[in-house]
């Protein structure tokens, strides 16, 4: 009998090798399969007469060809090249919108100033206005365009955010259910369970970076971000992404178990998830609050230069673009946390464009004091106390903090985006081309009487709100004569509003020939207030006249228009460091810089992910030639298992035949 039970033994355990080497072949193709082998071990032997005598073969272990190095390898590979990919996809899409000439701002604003330097050419021209007027308009559609195509964006990216997280939390729970089914099988664990353990970690991998650590009982521990719980065992907890109570343009993700959640965003990293999550925070916020900017910068310097010209009217120029300060405007910068408990409004005020920045920031009540976060940064860079409303408190970043009405609670959050909309708000205020003010609203004349060399260099306005500029319509108030005395060196100002001259001062020294004199700054208080100057050089003798006015039907001059045209060149972005174009040129840059280092850093991923999956390939993988030459090699080993069965047949009959 002991014939008999050895060779049924190698029958059985070169069958259940044909069997695994059969698994092998039919799955060489599969994803992520790893090739088994049924491991033969000897039988313990029987002690007989004094020797060992072999009992035969069995299976010890069906176990999977694997190497859990280079399986970590693989998920860290993977997460890595699908988190510069999706960064990638991303912000290649941005940098074609932003670069773009037909969507861009750069083209739009050169137009623009193209356009004002025709009415410079012509300032009393309505068709030249009319073009000035068409390209404000383009330039503000083009800033709403670019804008709306981010905000589609993040639309399409939040949406990919949920999907991304109902996901990731279906794969946890799958994995939970392999865990249960692996740790609670009988014998060794089931090859083929840790490999669909192993390829649903694999698939998480590519959405998000995940660290993981085996248990004893074969089950596999999950975490993601920076060791938050997504697998214990066989417990699964859920990725959730909601929208963001401070920001409801953003998604938060929270890992929730049971009834208690925890925000994970600033975490989460690695995978498509961690890729576009780096894409909102490195490209796409930035694009907004620098767009934004542009268009503040814009408008704030346009504006204020617009207000210190006349129109064709006569009238004093007003708001050409949008006011940066509208009411409606201060208070959508700052955003209430939908979880607040306090009743506090607060709304923001740019005090000075230069100084902005591209970061948003939290405004945070916390032990009785405000914390000031830079959400870039995540630091902080402001800390006072509550003040009572209504107040005001300023800031050192270009804006300051209004507190409307209302009181905080402890906990309370607001969301302040000083720019970040700005690109979406600003319009053309200027309803027809007559309103454009070209003209300065003041105008010199030299008397015909005037005997010296005296000649005006200059005419400067700075500022239209001042009495003198605003009391009377279409008037100074006083117009005056700058009378040059018989002592060199000296002249008067009279009022020459009653036609009879009313002198106002005389004996002001201080003129020098033949060098630019600021006559108002040389006169002193209050004339050195008017809101404008007049430079006058050369030698003027005794009686020599100026005379300073109102610029009624002044509409053949272009002083202010071409003020106006170079705004486009000063530098009132970035602390003084930039004018509009080079402040757009350098979101442009940035974006270009990042979308190709992350394309670079794609590439080079994917040439490591590669290796990692030959390294495992050539390791676990299926070899149909050795698994055709196994085949072989257990058939003859089953074929000579049979044989034994027949010899031990024939022996057995011989001894039965013996004793008849």
């Amino acid at each position: 009998m002991g014939l008999f039970d050895i060779s049924i033994s190698g029958l059985l355990s070169n069958q259940a090798s044909i069997a695994t080497t059969s698994h092998n072949i039919a799955n060489a193709n599969v994803e992520g399969y790893s090739r088994q082998r049924a491991i033969q071990t000897s039988r313990l032997p029987e002690f007989i007469g004094g020797n060992y005598f072999g009992t035969g073969v069995e299976i010890g272990n069906v176990k999977r060809i694997f190497e859990a190095s280079q399986q970590l390898e693989l998920q860290a590979a993977t997460s890595a090249f699908y988190t510069y990919d999706s960064f990638f996809n991303q912000a290649s899409r941005v940098d074609s919108l932003l670069a773009d000439s037909d969507t861009g701002i750069s083209n739009a604003i050169q137009e623009f100033y193209t356009a004002i330097q025709g009415v410079a050419n012509d300032p009393a021209s309505i068709p030249a206005r009319q073009v000035m007027l068409s390209q404000a308009e383009t330039l503000v559609s083009r800033f709403e365009l670019v804008h709306s195509q981010l905000e589609t964006q993040i639309t399409e990216i939040n949406g990919s955010i949920d999907s991304l997280a109902k996901e990731i939390s279906t794969l946890a729970e799958s994995i939970a259910n392999l865990n249960n089914q692996i740790a609670g099988s009988p014998g060794n664990f089931p090859p083929d369970l840790l490999d669909q353990r192993d390829r649903e970690i694999n698939r998480l991998s590519e959405l998000v970076s995940v660290q993981t650590l085996e248990e004893s009982d074969g089950s596999v521990n999950v975490f993601i971000g920076t060791g938050q719980s997504l697998v214990v065992g066989s417990l699964a907890n859920s990725l959730t992404a909601s929208v963001d109570p401070l920001d409801p343009r953003s998604m938060r993700l929270s890992i929730t178990s049971g009834s208690s959640s925890i925000d994970i965003t600033r975490n989460v990293t690695g995978g498509e998830l961690g890729g576009i999550l780096d894409a909102v925070n490195q490209i796409i916020e930035p694009a907004f609050n620098t767009l934004g900017r542009v268009a503040m910068g814009l408008a704030d310097t346009f504006n204020a230069q617009h207000h210190l010209g006349m129109d064709l009217n006569n009238n004093l120029g007003t708001d050409f673009f949008t006011d940066i300060n509208t009411a409606q405007l201060e208070l959508g910068r700052a955003i209430s946390s939908i979880n607040n408990v306090g009743n506090l409004a607060v709304s923001i005020t740019i005090d000075d464009v230069s100084t902005l920045n591209d970061s948003n920031y939290e405004l945070y009540l916390t032990g009785g004091n405000f914390l000031l976060i830079d959400k870039n940064t995540d630091q902080t860079v402001a800390t006072f106390a509550p003040p009572v409303a209504p107040a005001t408190v300023a800031t050192a970043f270009g804006f300051s903090i209004n507190f409307l009405s209302g009181a905080p609670v402890d906990g309370d959050r607001f969301e302040i985006q000083n720019s970040r909309n700005f690109a979406r708000d600003i319009d053309v205020e200027v309803a027809v081309v007559e309103q454009i003010a070209a003209a300065s609203p003041v105008r010199v004349e030299q008397l015909s009487s005037n005997i010296g060399s005296g000649v005006v260099t200059g005419l400067s306005v700075y500022d239209t709100s001042t009495p003198q500029m605003s009391n009377i319509p279409l008037a100074l108030d006083p117009p005056i004569r700058i009378e040059f005395d018989a002592t060199p060196g000296e002249f008067s100002i009279y009022d020459i509003s009653g036609g009879v001259p009313v002198l106002l001062a005389g004996g002001l020294a201080g003129f020098v020939p033949d060098q630019n004199n600021d006559m108002l700054a040389l006169a002193g208080a209050p004339f050195d207030t008017y809101g404008y100057e007049v430079t006058i050089n050369g030698n003027p003798q005794p009686g020599d006249q100026f005379d300073i006015s109102y610029n009624v039907d002044g509409f053949g001059s272009n002083a202010n228009i071409q003020a106006l045209g170079e705004t486009q060149f000063q530098a009132v972005l970035d602390s003084g460091q930039s004018n509009l174009q080079q402040a757009f040129g350098r979101i442009i840059s940035s974006v270009g810089v990042l979308t190709q280092s992350s394309e670079i850093k794609r590439d080079a991923s994917e040439s490591l992910l590669f290796q990692a999956t030959e390294r495992k390939a050539s390791t676990s993988g299926v070899n149909l030639d050795e698994e055709a030459a196994n085949l072989i090699r257990f058939q003859q080993a089953y074929e000579a298992s049979a044989q034994v069965i027949a010899v031990a047949r024939t022996l057995f009959q011989t001894v039965l035949d013996s004793v008849r």
